[in-house]
């Protein structure tokens, strides 16, 4: 046994993860779910539009409900007449690669062996293997927070800031909030919080190269943002689908907690059939405004219960199922990866705090971050695999931690130091 674990150890990481890249190759093409399953048909319905040379219908049709990040990928992928079994083993790819990536950031900080253990620790986090099942854009997402871990982390490496990796580091960013929206949001956050330190004296030198990535990422999303301009006249304006997530966030009804319903579902509640059967023949923009106004209200109106919903919120993202999830006890096994992981993010955090002087400062840009965008997905309607597709960089970070902020020291005891009776 100890012949052959000398024998992995030898082996390059490619070769070293490529069992991983087998098992998430036989998910995905093995356990297929349904091509109308969730978001999936949105996804590829916007993929065909991209190779008839438009995203969305012009106004007042708009359908800005996605980025153009995964669906960009896609419409490569079914131009090259890939099938659906081809298009989800290109989420094992994305998974493989994210684990390679994971392992050159660790090594920055660690030796191989500590790097390959939390790598493999990542590669089997199984939670995420359910979206090797589908085509959306969990896998993707996982890959462009290990490349912006890894750029990150590399920029702040070198003396001189190199321009290659400082656009390598935004346009990683800019492309996450092409594929999930929220983080263009997260982006201006980051630029205010990284302006802010710069004020601070201590961090004055370590936050210019923050601030120069979030910057250059923020111009990056510029395209986007100018086509949403021109189709609905709004200023920065990313996607038309937070606001029905804020209406249901924002329900104030004591038997619901904040959990997103279809329009459908909800023209079947008396609670909001009223207010839903008022909008329905609005056009999307009109129905975006509905939506906003009547969750301000709601949120005015009754704060308590909003943050009542923001605590079960928080619970749904990190560990309970929506009640979209099958109703059986496989839809709740996420759970316990999920309570480690919450655990040690704690701990480390804690341990962090207190030695923050040691900590490298990209891994505090990149920390603030990811809280950053935890804590702006609690507001709306939340999921856990938003939680799931921050675990590059959290396994990132208890290696750290754990290899450069806990010592671990054995005293040997003396004989004449202890005590023993006959």
């Amino acid at each position: 046994m100890s012949k052959l674990i000398n024998f992995y150890i030898r082996l390059n990481i490619y070769k070293q993860l490529f069992p991983l890249l087998v098992l998430y190759i036989i998910i995905a093409i093995s356990f297929p779910k349904d091509p109308n399953f969730s978001d999936q048909g949105r996804y590829l319905g916007f993929a065909d539009c991209i190779l008839h040379g438009y995203y969305s219908l012009p106004f007042p049709d708009i359908n800005l409900w996605n980025g153009p990040g995964y669906p960009i990928i896609l419409a490569i992928f079914v131009f090259l007449k890939f099938s659906y079994a081809g298009l989800r083993v290109l989420n094992a790819f994305l998974l493989y690669f994210s684990l390679i990536l994971c392992y050159k950031t660790i090594r920055i900080y660690s030796a191989k062996k500590q790097a390959l253990l939390f790598t493999l620790m990542l590669g089997a986090y199984f939670p995420i293997y359910d979206m090797l099942r589908i085509m959306m854009t969990e896998c993707l997402t996982w890959f462009l927070i290990s490349l912006i871990c890894y750029s990150f982390a590399k920029s702040y490496q070198q003396k001189k800031l190199s321009i290659k990796l400082l656009l390598l580091s935004s346009f990683a960013i800019a492309y996450l909030a092409m594929t999930k929206v929220i983080f263009g949001y997260v982006i201006l956050a980051m630029l205010f919080i990284s302006l802010f330190l710069y004020l601070l004296p201590g961090f004055r030198n370590q936050c210019k190269r923050s601030i120069a990535i979030f910057f250059v990422a923020f111009l990056f999303c510029l395209p986007w943002l100018f086509y949403t301009y021109h189709l609905t006249g709004k200023i920065f304006y990313w996607s038309n689908a937070g606001s029905m997530s804020l209406y249901t966030m924002s329900s104030p009804y004591a038997n619901e907690t904040g959990q997103w319903h279809t329009e459908e579902q909800l023209l079947k509640n008396p609670n909001h059939k009223v207010f839903i059967d008022s909008i329905m023949q609005l056009k999307p923009l009109q129905k975006d405004e509905a939506y906003k106004t009547q969750a301000v209200k709601n949120i005015k109106e009754h704060p308590l219960k909003y943050l009542t919903n923001i605590v079960s919120n928080t619970g749904q993202l990190l560990f309970f199922p929506s009640d979209l999830a099958p109703d059986t006890i496989f839809a709740y096994v996420p759970f316990i990866p999920n309570m480690f992981v919450v655990v040690f993010i704690v701990i480390t955090t804690l341990i962090a705090l207190r030695q923050y002087r040691k900590v490298p400062p990209e891994i505090i840009f990149l920390f603030l971050f990811i809280l950053t965008y935890l804590f702006t997905s609690i507001f709306v309607t939340a999921y856990r695999r938003m939680f799931h597709i921050t675990m590059p960089f959290w396994f990132m970070f208890f290696a750290y931690v754990f290899n450069n902020l806990i010592i671990v020291k054995f005293k040997t005891l003396r004989s004449s130091d202890t005590n023993i009776s006959e």
